[in-house]
């Protein structure tokens, strides 16, 4: 955190809308990890960053309380590969929505061929089964690097 600024720090714990209290609603939570995700990112702490973006589209998922802890693991996973994919680590709300409900449809499919498959899966480890997926992400060219000429 050496990059961060004293009014960065202060908005940090500050927040845009004061402190977070205890009684603070899920939108005031949401909200203080994306603005932490955003100024992590701004001082290229990439660790906390994504960690502040995960937990913001968590939330915004309707997720803080989900039981189910291999959902959590993917979600985790495979949100972080979509934002170390980009060019830079960086998120609207509008996009993590996307991506989030994307990630749902995904894990639910493969637990829905999980269970329908007529050959028994038994995997001891999901997380590192669920770290060798990929997934076709909907980055855009522009931020890959790559050009396309139309003729």
């Amino acid at each position: 955190m050496e990059n961060v600024t004293k009014d960065e720090k202060q908005l940090m714990l500050k927040g845009e809308a004061g402190f977070l209290s205890p009684e603070a609603t899920l939108e005031q939570i949401w909200q203080h990890f994306y603005e932490l995700g955003c100024l992590f990112a701004k001082s290229q702490n990439l660790v906390s960053s994504l960690g502040c973006f995960i937990d913001t589209f968590l939330i915004r998922g309707n997720e803080i309380h989900c039981q189910d802890r291999e959902w959590i693991d993917f979600f985790r996973q495979q949100f972080a590969v979509y934002l170390l994919g980009k060019k830079s680590i960086s998120c609207s709300l509008s996009e993590g929505d996307m991506i989030h409900d994307f990630l749902k449809c995904e894990y639910e499919e493969i637990r829905k061929e999980m269970e329908q498959s007529e050959f028994p899966f038994c995997c001891e480890d999901m997380h590192s089964w669920f770290a060798s997926f990929e997934l076709d992400f909907p980055w855009s060219l522009e931020e890959m690097g790559q050009e396309w000429s139309i003729g």
